[in-house]
C-alpha cells in the first residue's frame, strides 16, 4: 500500500495539469447538474415557486357578512400561526372583456402589497393611490384575454356597470380560475369595492403556519374563534397545489426525462476524461509492472488518486452552486436562488453529488481495471525489422552465388 501511495503521489506531481482538468471537470459537471436540477424543480413545480417566493398562506377564511372584525384580528395569535394576511373586505363582480365573462372576488387592499400571500406581479404594477384599476390574478387574465391597459366591464351585485382599467396582472398560490367553478381573484383599493359593490361586508383573510402539518388544529380553532355559521368557506393549501400540480405533471415528466439523460451524459463525459488520462500514461503503466507492481496495485493507484479528484471536484462544484449560484445573471440565477427555498433542496443538494461520485466511480474502477490489464514493457528487439523464412532463403542463395563467382575468377 505504500508502495501505491508514493507512486500515486509521484504520479500526481508528474502530470499536474491533467490532474487540474480532471478536478476542474468534476466540478463543471457537478455544477451543470446541480443547476439544471434547479431548473427543474423552478419550471416543473410553478405553484411551490409562488407559494415560496410569496410567503403563501396555507388557508384562507372566507367569511359572511355578520363576521366580528375583531374576531379576525385575533387569529394572528392563535398557536402556530406564523403570519396572516388581511383581513380583506371582498365583494362578488362580473368581469367582461371582448365577449368573455368571468366571476371574480374583488379584494379590497392598499397601495402596497401584503406580505403575507403576496401576489407576485408579472406584468403592469400593483395598485396605486387615487389611480384605481384592477390587478387580475393571472389564470382569470387569461380567460378574459386581458392585458395590462385593457378596459374591462365590470357588473357588481346591484347589476350597475362600471369600467375598470386592468393596472396588472399577478400570481398567486390560490386556487386558479376555470369556468363555471368558484370565482377568480381581482385586488382593488378600497374606494373601488366601494364603487363596484358598496353594501359588501364579506371578509378574506389568510393564514401562514409555522407548521402545515397543524393545519386542520388550526382551522378548527379558528372556526371556533369566528363560530361555525359565519364562516362561508375554507381554502386549503393542498387543494391549491393539487389542482395546479394536475396541469404540469407532463412537463415534470420531461424534465425528469432529460434530468436522467443529463446525468448519463455527465458520466459519460467524467469516464471520457479518466479513460483519456489513463491512456496517455500506458508507458507508465508498462514500466510500473515490469519493475514489479501487480494489477492490483496499478487499479488501486488509479482508484485512490481519481476518486480524490472526484471530491475534491464534486465538493468544489457544490459549494460553488450553494454560495453563488443565485448571483447567476436571469432565469438561471433566479431558479438557483428559489430552489434554495424549496422543499427538498438539502437532499437534492446532497443526492445528485452522491450519485455522481458513484457514476464516476464506476467510470474509474472500469478504466482502472482495463490498466491493470496493460503488458510489462516487451524484452528489446533488433534494430532491423527481422526478415521472413522465405526472404532469409533468398537472401543465403545470393551469398552462395557471390562466393562462387569469387573462386572461378
Amino acid at each position: 500500500m505504500r508502495a501505491t501511495l508514493r507512486w500515486a503521489h509521484a504520479d500526481l506531481r508528474a502530470h499536474r495539469g491533467q490532474s487540474v482538468f480532471v478536478v476542474l471537470a468534476s466540478a463543471g459537471i457537478i455544477g451543470s447538474l446541480l443547476l439544471a436540477v434547479a431548473l427543474f424543480s423552478y419550471a416543473a413545480n410553478p405553484w411551490q415557486r409562488i407559494f415560496t417566493q410569496s410567503d403563501g398562506a396555507h388557508v384562507w377564511l372566507h367569511t359572511r357578512a355578520a363576521a366580528d372584525t375583531d374576531a379576525l384580528s385575533g387569529l394572528s395569535d392563535l398557536e402556530g400561526v406564523a403570519g396572516v394576511s388581511g383581513p380583506y373586505r371582498t365583494g362578488k363582480a362580473t368581469l367582461e372583456s371582448r365577449g368573455v365573462r368571468a366571476s371574480v372576488s374583488l379584494r379590497a387592499t392598499g397601495p402596497r402589497p401584503p406580505d403575507v400571500a403576496r401576489p407576485l406581479v408579472t406584468g403592469g404594477h400593483w395598485l396605486k393611490a387615487g389611480a384605481g384599476g384592477v390587478v387580475l390574478e393571472s389564470s382569470v387574465a387569461r380567460v378574459l384575454w386581458a392585458e395590462p391597459g385593457d378596459s374591462l366591464t365590470v357588473k357588481g351585485p346591484d347589476g350597475a356597470s362600471h369600467t375598470l382599467r386592468v393596472a396588472g396582472v399577478a400570481e398567486a398560490a390560490e386556487p386558479r380560475y376555470r369556468p363555471g367553478g368558484e370565482p377568480g381573484v381581482g385586488w382593488v383599493l378600497p374606494g373601488t369595492l366601494d364603487q363596484v359593490a358598496p353594501r359588501s361586508t364579506s371578509q378574506s383573510m389568510g393564514l401562514r403556519l409555522h407548521d402545515p402539518a397543524d393545519l386542520d388544529f388550526t382551522v378548527q380553532q379558528a372556526v371556533t374563534l369566528l363560530g361555525a355559521d359565519r364562516v362561508a368557506e375554507v381554502t386549503k393549501w393542498q387543494q391549491a397545489r393539487a389542482e395546479a400540480g394536475s396541469d404540469d405533471r407532463l412537463l415534470g415528466q420531461l424534465f425528469a426525462v432529460f434530468g436522467l439523460g443529463a446525468l448519463l451524459a455527465a458520466a459519460l463525459a467524467a469516464s471520457g476524461a479518466i479513460g483519456a488520462r489513463i491512456r496517455s500514461q500506458l508507458r507508465d503503466i508498462s514500466i510500473l509492472k515490469a519493475i514489479g507492481f501487480t494489477p492490483g496495485q496499478v487499479v488501486r493507484g488509479f482508484l485512490l488518486q481519481h476518486l480524490a479528484f472526484a471530491l475534491l471536484g464534486v465538493a468544489l462544484g457544490t459549494a460553488a452552486i450553494a454560495l453563488l449560484g443565485s448571483r447567476i445573471p436571469g432565469r438561471i440565477g433566479e431558479a438557483a436562488g428559489v430552489w434554495q427555498d424549496l422543499p427538498g433542496h438539502t437532499a437534492l443538494m446532497i443526492g445528485v453529488p452522491s450519485g455522481a461520485v458513484l457514476l464516476i466511480a464506476a467510470a474509474t474502477t472500469l478504466a482502472a481495471w482495463r490498466a491493470g490489464q496493460v503488458p510489462p514493457v516487451p524484452m528489446a528487439r533488433s534494430a532491423l525489422p527481422s526478415a521472413s523464412p522465405m526472404t532469409s532463403v533468398s537472401s543465403s542463395l545470393a551469398e552462395m552465388a557471390r562466393l562462387s563467382s569469387a573462386q572461378a575468377s
